[in-house]
């Protein structure tokens, strides 16, 4: 998808008692500052104040000096009401006590009469980088509440997502994200500059919502799968959830709930799948009956072989029923719910009083890192029977010295692909049990962790070598996708590359 010019235009009111100046303004934005349009004009502030509802501008320049309502007195007003609106206040007067109380009002920036086009050019420039700064805070902050169910008002939704007509869909790479532990990763959003929205609860998943025009007739499935190939590594699996029709911008909140639902309801452990919520039902692959019938009758027998001490069978009817789950494909909700019940059984019947939190983290770490069924399998085993999986392990696994030779193994092969089961391989240890000494020793998840030390590598680079492009970083800390990096990279320092470099650069100017 080519990157075009910002498809959101600012709006714009212009205040000013000087009929002559408004004109000049509004002729100089229209003409040099392609990202601002004009929606509004008012001769002084308690005219601008009766226009502000119907013109819903995002930025206003107003005088300070005019009757009735000064422009300061008008930023002070709406900012009681409207505190997302900002402000530019133009004087004739070169007096520090206005510029002083216009900085105490808020206001981005201050304009000196007389009006110099290329001054004024400039500063719009410089308040277009504020307001896109300020846009893209809201824009997340309403993106995570509209995925969290949370109803966001149509004024808001008509201002952050101005076109028409969207499209939807959400990539996940392997099982859904942790529910329970608080180690559930890095929350990722697009870039400032992007003119489509994305959105992912973590490093593994990405919610697209794409303007229909940035798409030029291209399917949405057509980019998604592009996408897709870009992202998923070879021994991963992916779930694709999408509306193959755009829709309209009143839908957005309503389609993203249809998308997560979607992934509940369909995400397999092991099985990748791409669902097209528009397509008729006949032409997807059915819902797995998710009756809780099949786990009741495990449990029962179960217990049956409990109560008649026979242990041994206990073990084999478990492993036959998960065998059966795969032969089923039940989802991971499904297989998730009857993991615990089992998990449950076995701690009532072993009698054990502790480690319920320990268990729980291990559970999770079980999906969240299984790319296959026969891997959550052995991931299931290990915590179901967790005696005689850790008899298996080799001595002297659980120290810090082990850790330190996993630790240094990672850094040394940080733009390899670097799943934990890859990771658990090369060691000859259970990912079960890695992920138990991520935790212990590291006090994050495994996932977290090499984020994080790709990040740290990342930055080492740009430091030593401050004119590398982004696409040249990215794959030597393990991403082949510049973009999936830079979302990364953002979410993970609250920057760019590229204002990381400049903040370095700066930094270093001052030491000098």
């Amino acid at each position: 998808m080519a990157e075009e010019q910002s498809l959101l235009k600012y709006r714009v009111m212009i205040v000013d008692d000087e009929p002559m100046a408004v004109k000049a303004i509004e002729r100089i934005i229209e003409r040099n500052c392609p990202a601002f349009t004009v929606v509004g004009k008012a001769g002084n502030g308690r005219e601008a104040l009766e226009m502000l509802s119907e013109a819903k501008p995002d930025l206003v320049l107003t005088d300070i000096a005019m009757p009735l309502m000064s422009g300061l007195e008008l930023a002070k007003a709406v900012r009681e009401t409207e505190p997302e609106v900002s402000f530019v206040v133009i004087s004739g007067y070169q007096d520090f006590q206005y510029m002083r109380d216009a900085i105490q009002t808020g206001v981005l920036d201050y304009l000196a009469k007389p009006i110099v086009p290329s001054v004024i050019v400039s500063m719009m420039e410089r308040v277009r980088l504020k307001l896109q700064a300020a846009f893209y805070e809201r824009r997340n902050k309403v993106l995570r509440e509209l995925c969290h169910g949370v109803k966001v008002p149509q004024s808001e939704m008509d201002r952050l997502f101005p076109m028409d007509s969207y499209c939807a869909a959400i990539l996940r790479e392997n099982g859904l994200p942790r529910r329970f532990s608080s180690s559930s990763g890095t929350e990722i959003f697009g870039n400032p500059e992007e003119n489509f929205s994305v959105y992912g609860r973590d490093s593994m998943e990405e919610l697209h919502l794409i303007p229909e025009v940035l798409l030029a007739e291209q399917p949405v499935e057509a980019y998604m799968n592009r996408l897709k190939e870009r992202r998923a590594g070879k021994d991963s699996y992916t779930t694709l959830i999408l509306y193959g029709r755009p829709f309209g911008r009143q839908l957005i909140p309503e389609k993203i709930r249809g998308l997560y639902d979607a992934l509940n309801m369909r995400s397999t452990v092991g099985c990748s799948q791409t669902v097209d919520l528009d397509r008729p039902d006949s032409e997807q692959r059915p819902l797995p009956n998710i009756s809780s019938g099949e786990n009741d009758r495990l449990l029962t027998e179960l217990e049956l072989l409990a109560d008649q001490k026979r242990n041994d069978l206990v073990y084999d009817r478990i492993i036959k029923a998960m065998d059966k789950w795969a032969e089923d494909r039940h989802t991971q909700l499904w297989m998730e719910q009857a993991s615990r019940r089992i998990l449950h059984f076995l701690r009532m019947k072993n009698k054990e009083e502790d480690g319920i939190l320990e268990s729980e983290y291990r559970l999770e770490d079980a999906f969240y890192y299984a790319t296959s069924f026969p891997m959550l399998k052995e991931n299931l085993k290990g915590i179901f029977f967790p005696g005689e999986a850790e008899e298996k392990e080799p001595p002297k696994v659980d120290s810090p010295a082990f850790f330190g030779n996993v630790e240094l193994y990672l850094s040394r092969h940080l733009s390899e692909a670097l799943s934990l089961q890859n990771l658990s391989d090369h060691f000859a240890i259970s990912q079960a049990y890695m992920s138990k000494l991520f935790r212990k020793y590291a006090g994050k998840s495994y996932a977290q962790y090499l984020t994080d030390i790709r990040m740290d590598r990342a930055k080492e680079l740009m430091r030593a070598n401050p004119k590398m492009y982004v696409k040249d970083i990215a794959p030597l800390v393990g991403y082949q996708d510049q973009f999936y990096f830079s979302r990364i990279f953002r979410s993970s320092t609250g920057m760019s590359p590229a204002e990381f470099l400049k903040s370095e650069s700066s930094g270093a100017d001052i030491m000098s």
